[in-house]
């Protein structure tokens, strides 16, 4: 869809005026106002919004921003007033919206009511009307419902920011706080808040009224048993934020070291070094890993080990006492009662095959007679015996194992040895080389990092185990209140009820979180796309990475982060194809209403960055708004022929109009 035209009344700066945007033949669909600061550009947004939404999305202040109403209306109607007198002043906004081929188009309009005295201006109410022009026809929308479902599919609020947005934020948008913009794009887009609230009900639900109920029963027992449980998942749940925390912590580190690597890596000569210690980084963090799953096997190993050591003698002799026991006759016979039914069954014996004579059928009568009262006793002694034999078998294999193990540990250890060494002397290099105040002051500075990373790694790491163990607690928690709850038979009903809460809440989660990793996917290959053919630097990066906190990474050939030596263009331009990337993936494909496009811009990258937004008028519908001062000269040129609309606005006694 694309803005046809714009009619405001009576709203800010506006008493009457009408802003169309209308595509010519051989031109892109891109549209410039052009006019200073002061005069109203961007509360043509500002009204747009407020239109749609009810809302002005664009205040610098909406707590000390004026009323609404035109203040020369405003004074219009006050002159008119008697003393203690008042007049009701109408502001409106109506937008007309078509598909490119105009086959669809629909008007949205609002009209604003105020109480006007000569103290205040004070709102009454809005009303918001569409008329949809579909198959010939225009049609008023009466619902509600249908109402906010058209805003929904043509300009749906929840995206409204990647469609009308400021020029001067587009240099910041990956600056401080940026994962906050990146997570509200992919979660508006996924619609992974709605799941969320579903998750959240049903966490209510079980911990509001059944967990409650189970907590409160007369039986001590499961009244106990629940209140552990719930006091396991409240933990679970603290050590979940912590890991999410520490993780944050450091991605925020990584950014930083790979601040510091393009310092470094921007001098002579140290390229071909500071890709091998980039290299070596990775490994050693690697082999870290490494180490400490193999201590983590080794201390499984270490405890399976103590209670076979503990039990060994007891075993040994129990095991010992069976064995004489059997000796002497003194034990259940063990032959198998099958076996004795397939000799009878079949009147032959199985070893010589040699039909059974009336003597032999009697013994074998006896022996069922037999088995019938030591077959149960048999078999538990068998199966004991199994299991004596299996743990003494285990402790003869103590040493091959532990040798085994340790050996292991020890390979890795040097191998980490080694890497450390290498990366000690890449860092000996760099700081050896010309410009070497601002080279060793980063490799000072990364090196803090990266020591604070690693301890943040190793908090991370002893915060999982601990999650992983109370995760192993709760399991066995809810099997024993599962087992008491199955003897109370009134408290049946709430317990399958809690464990239907839990699957539907534990299913919503997954999939939310895979809804989520799908789109960072998906996010991260078309923003890159995006941002690859847009740029007029080619070849200059590799990859974009949105990390499951929601941290953006923009990597150059050598996999080093660059986001933060990007030119204020070439951060206005990622966060330009972050938007598009949006709009194409929510299958939004609307136009752009950009405020000061350039404001945040170089000069040397503006010619560039106005170009880029040219070509993309090629696809979809561009409105730009400029002051004098960026439609200088070079821009004017840039874009003569261009565009299909240019309207120019000014100022005179408080009301812009078009020149």
């Amino acid at each position: 869809m694309r803005i046809e035209s714009i009619e405001i009344s009576n709203f800010r700066q506006y008493q009457k005026l009408q802003l169309k945007f209308c595509k010519l033949p051989g031109h892109g669909d891109l549209h410039i106002i052009l006019a200073k600061n002061g005069v109203g550009k961007t509360n043509v947004l500002n009204a747009i919004t407020w239109c749609l939404y009810n809302s002005e999305m664009h205040l610098g202040d909406k707590y000390t921003a004026c009323e609404k109403l035109n203040n020369k209306y405003v004074q219009e109607l006050r002159d008119s007033l008697p003393e203690d007198g008042n007049a009701i002043g109408e502001a409106s906004v109506r937008l007309l919206l078509s598909s490119d081929d105009s086959s669809e188009k629909v008007r949205f309009q609002r009209v604003g009511r105020f109480n006007v005295t000569h103290a205040a201006v004070v709102p009454v109410n809005s009303k918001f009307t569409i008329m949809h022009y579909v198959d010939g026809e225009w049609n008023s929308i009466e619902t509600e419902e249908d109402t906010l479902a058209l805003v929904k599919k043509h300009v749906p609020e929840e995206i409204h920011e990647y469609i009308f947005f400021d020029g001067e934020h587009l240099d910041a948008y990956f600056k401080a706080g940026q994962a906050v913009n990146v997570r509200n794009g992919i979660e508006e887009l996924t619609q992974a808040k709605i799941l969320e609230k579903a998750e959240n009900a049903f966490n209510a639900y079980l911990t509001g009224v059944l967990s409650p109920q189970l907590s409160k029963s007369s039986d001590k027992d499961i009244s106990s048993a629940q209140i552990e449980l719930d006091g396991i998942q409240d933990a679970i749940d603290y050590s979940s934020a912590a890991i999410y925390e520490y993780t944050t912590q450091i991605n925020a580190c990584d950014n930083e070291i790979a601040n510091f690597d393009s310092v470094i890596n921007g001098h002579v000569n140290v390229s071909e070094k500071t890709t091998r210690l980039k290299t070596v980084e990775g490994l050693i963090d690697e082999y870290k890993v490494k180490i400490d799953k193999q201590n983590a096997k080794i201390m499984t190993f270490v405890r399976e080990y103590t209670q076979y050591f503990a039990m060994y003698s007891s075993i040994k002799s129990l095991f010992q006492y069976i064995k004489e026991q059997d000796k002497h006759g003194k034990l259940p016979p063990r032959i198998d009662k099958f076996l004795l039914d397939s000799i009878e069954q079949h009147k032959h014996c199985c070893v010589c095959d040699q039909p059974l004579s009336d003597h032999s059928f009697n013994f074998i009568e006896e022996l069922k007679k037999e088995l019938e009262v030591s077959s149960e006793t048999s078999a538990l002694l068998n199966k004991t015996v199994v299991l004596l034999r299996q743990y003494l078998s285990n402790i003869t294999t103590y040493k091959k194992k532990r040798d085994l193990l340790l050996s292991e540990l020890a390979e890795l250890k040097a191998s980490y040895d080694g890497l450390m060494e290498e990366e000690r002397q890449i860092n000996v290099y760099l700081m050896s080389i010309p410009n070497t105040d601002e080279i060793s002051k980063a490799i000072e500075q990364k090196k803090e990092f990266r020591k604070t990373r690693d301890e943040i790694v190793a908090k991370r790491g002893v915060e999982e185990a601990h999650k992983n163990d109370l995760e192993e607690q709760y399991s066995a928690q809810e099997k024993k209140l599962k087992s008491l709850i199955e003897k109370n038979q009134q408290l049946e009903k709430v317990n399958a009820q809690s464990e239907y809460c839990k699957k539907c809440r534990n299913i919503i989660k997954q999939t939310r979180l895979d809804l989520l990793s799908e789109c960072r996917a998906e996010m991260e290959k078309e923003t890159f796309e995006m941002f690859n053919s847009l740029l007029w630097k080619k070849d200059a990066f590799s990859k974009v990475e949105i990390l499951e906190d929601y941290n953006f990474r923009l990597l150059d050939n050598y996999g080093f982060q660059t986001l933060g030596s990007c030119s204020a263009a070439e951060r206005a331009l990622l966060a330009l194809s972050f938007t598009l990337a949006l709009q194409k993936v929510s299958m939004h494909d609307s136009l752009l209403f950009i405020d000061t496009p350039i404001g945040r811009v170089d000069s040397d990258n503006r010619l560039n960055f106005v170009e880029t937004l040219c070509r993309i008028s090629n696809s979809k519908q561009v409105i730009l708004t400029f002051t004098p001062t960026e439609y200088d000269s070079s821009v004017s040129a840039a874009l003569a022929d261009k565009h299909s609309t240019f309207h120019t606005l000014t100022i005179s006694d408080g009301i812009t109009t078009i020149i």
